[in-house]
């Protein structure tokens, strides 16, 4: 199988990682040279042709940018947290595309967040689109050692916004209101705001590309916890 991987963050570095460590030699890109170098990639944007995977592990609206600009002949799978903008795109263009998202990772960023063990037992999102090969994304999901998890994007896209994207703005205002009291603060604090730690870009791409299904879910979070308050009253 012949893989090309786009992007080396945190996802990207780790595919790449698990790749080689189960035999495959991906080709690497990057433009950040940095992280190239350190995983013995290309410094370079992406125009290849004749790959049996190409993973998009970029942010959206990165992703978005390029695509009209990919060569039609690669099968591309994306790992982008928002699949909906993505995927119509690559289904108005007629681009032989999969939606993806790992279910994995983590609040560390660069050389220091790859992990070749990072997607192992977890679940790997995949969304068809009218030209996509869906036997060949599933192949891959599992190499990666992850559960391919079949989805429409609607649903992908209101899942997330409950049990992750959400979350991180929880996470963001639980920081703020307990910094001053951090001195008294113990493993669960630590845990309730890890997410509050991710990359700030992360937060942008949620705002921008799943604002509705997220504001939903913080309303829906509101109302619960007004209960909760009136009873402790």
């Amino acid at each position: 199988m012949k893989i090309a991987v786009v992007g080396l963050g945190q996802i990207g570095g780790s595919i790449a990682l698990r790749l080689r460590k189960r035999g495959y030699d991906p080709d690497l890109f990057d433009t950040n040279c940095e992280l190239a170098r350190s995983l013995g990639g290309r410094c370079s944007t992406f125009s290849g042709h004749g790959y049996d995977v190409v993973v998009l592990a970029l942010y959206p609206d990165v992703i978005l940018n390029m695509m009209d600009n990919l060569p039609k002949d690669n099968l591309y799978l994306d790992t982008a947290s928002v699949k909906v903008p993505v995927v119509k795109k690559a289904t108005e263009i007629g681009l032989n595309f999969v939606g993806g998202h790992p279910i994995a990772g983590s609040e560390r960023v660069g050389k220091d967040s790859w992990d070749e063990n990072l997607f192992e037992g977890r679940p790997f999102a995949l969304v068809e689109t009218p030209n996509s090969k869906m036997d060949i994304a599933i192949k891959f999901v599992e190499i990666l050692g992850s559960r391919p998890v079949i989805v429409d994007a609607e649903y992908h896209d209101r899942a997330l916004a409950h049990t992750s994207q959400g979350l991180y703005f929880i996470s963001k205002v639980i920081k703020s209101l307990g910094t001053s009291y951090e001195g008294l603060s113990g493993p669960g604090y630590a845990s309730m705001t890890r997410l509050s730690n991710q990359n700030p870009l992360l937060g942008e791409s949620f705002k921008r590309y799943n604002s509705k299904n997220i504001s939903q879910f913080l309303n829906e979070v509101i109302e619960e916890l007004k209960k909760i308050s009136e009873e402790l009253k």
